[in-house]
């Protein structure tokens, strides 16, 4: 089996293109870091505000491709979402990239993440 065949084609598109992928450059960024130790999962967040909106994110990544395209996808969704609206579900994110139910956890650390530089941002905000 290749590893075409192994993964959903939007896994594989966003685990190889990891869009937004890095680290926040300039200006103020609010970070959120979550890891899972026993799989080795590490997300870190970078989310830039202005005006009550996300105007940027960036992120880091140490996981499976589930994971990777995981918090890519929410980076989309999140850039330009107001501080008050943005949500992340992690049972709704493994149906978005038909992930087996075992990555579950991932979803989790993703979640944690976010929610963590999210929080940050508005405590400053």
């Amino acid at each position: 089996m290749s590893v075409s065949e192994a993964y959903p084609e939007r896994v594989l598109t966003l685990f190889q293109t990891t869009p937004g992928a890095g680290r926040g450059e300039a200006g103020v960024w609010y970070i959120g870091e979550a890891r899972e130790p026993l799989s080795a999962t590490h997300v870190r967040v970078h989310l830039q505000v202005d005006g009550g909106r996300i105007s940027a994110v960036r992120y880091e990544v140490r996981g499976c491709p589930y994971t990777v395209a995981a918090t890519a996808l929410v980076a989309q969704q999140w850039t330009h979402g107001a501080l008050g609206a943005v949500s992340l579900a992690p049972r709704a994110l493994l149906g978005e990239l038909a992930a087996p139910v075992t990555k579950l956890g991932r979803m989790l650390v993703v979640q944690d993440a976010y929610c963590l530089a999210l929080q940050a941002a508005r405590c400053k905000a």
